[in-house]
This record gives C-alpha cells, sequence and structure tokens, in this order.
C-alpha cells in the first residue's frame, strides 16, 4: 500500500497538483487512505467509498476472492463472495490478474493512530448492505470530525454507481468549498 500511495502521489505531481481532494472506492479507498496518511500536504479532502472500519481490520478472505479471480472460468467460483467479485471485475472488463494481486496486497491495515492524525475533511459512504466494508461509523470515529453516509438498499458492488453515493460526494465537496 505504501508502494501503491507513493504512485498516487507521484501522479498527482507529475500532473502538477499541490494538493487535491482525493476519492477511492473500495481497493482505491485503501490507497486513499495510504495516501493521506503518508502523504497529508496533498490531500486537501478524503473520500473513502465502500471502505468502513475494514479499512483498520481488515476485510478477511482475501485468498477467496484473489482465487476466484484467478479462476480458469466464472463457473468454477464456489463462494458467494468470490463470485461476486468476479462477476464485477468481468462486467467492468478489468484484470482479473492484476486485481488478484491487488488483492492480496489489500491486507496491510491502516493503523488507528495514523487515521487519528488526519487533519482533513474526510467522508466516509458505504452500502447499507455492505459486508465487506466494515462499519463507516466505526471508521469515522477513529477520523476526526469524518462525516458518515451510508448508501441505502446498496451492497458493495452495487454502491459504486449508486445515485445516492454520488450526491453525497457531491454535497460533501460543495460544503468544503
Amino acid at each position: 500500500m505504501t508502494a501503491l500511495s507513493r504512485d498516487a502521489h507521484n501522479l498527482l505531481d507529475h500532473l502538477g497538483f499541490a494538493e487535491a481532494d482525493v476519492m477511492g472506492y473500495s481497493m482505491g479507498a485503501r490507497i486513499a487512505a495510504w495516501l493521506a496518511v503518508e502523504h497529508p500536504a496533498v490531500v486537501r479532502s478524503l473520500i473513502l467509498g465502500g471502505m468502513g472500519l475494514a479499512l483498520v481490520e481488515g476485510i478477511g478472505g482475501e485468498e477467496e476472492i484473489a482465487q476466484a479471480l484467478e479462476a480458469p472460468d466464472i463457473g468454477m467460483v464456489s463462494t458467494e463472495t468470490g463470485w461476486g467479485y468476479r462477476k464485477f471485475a468481468e462486467t467492468t472488463g478489468s484484470d482479473l490478474q492484476a486485481l488478484a494481486a491487488c488483492i492480496r496486497v489489500q491486507r496491510d491495515t491502516v493503523p488507528a493512530a495514523r487515521l487519528a492524525a488526519l487533519k482533513m475533511p474526510v467522508l466516509v459512504a458505504v452500502g447499507e448492505r455492505d459486508t465487506i466494508a466494515g462499519s463507516p461509523e466505526g471508521l469515522a470515529k477513529l477520523i476526526p470530525g469524518a462525516e458518515t453516509c451510508v448508501i441505502a438498499r446498496r451492497d458493495h458492488m452495487q454502491s459504486t454507481g449508486d445515485r445516492q453515493f454520488k450526491e453525497c460526494v457531491l454535497d460533501f465537496l460543495h460544503r468544503r468549498g
């Protein structure tokens, strides 16, 4: 995660951004969080989508998900969580091998003490039916001033494009100026 956050920092630097509003979903939220704790000066505000307390505690089942992504065919995936990740990855045309490698790295959790030191505005947005992300309220309690958005009737895969998620993000960004 440190290397991935460094890549994000280098990209912002390459593009000439001294600071940016940073948003990530799921694994992207984990990278965004690491960017915020490793390079706080470049993160103007932080939006963590699809990632609650699992950011600190881990999501568990990473190997099961990685194996589902690496399976020769989705029909060979026998677990509900693995199947959901695989189906979503196929639907979006994602690189299955790259995602499998990333999910294994995702085991790196962010220490609660590092989150407690964050000074920028933070929004934690998680689907009401998300069984992967962990508690959004639990994570927000660890970050001074963090806000939560619970996306009604949505699970981990459904929340990414949900209108309520987008509205929460836009409201958060408009209020922070």
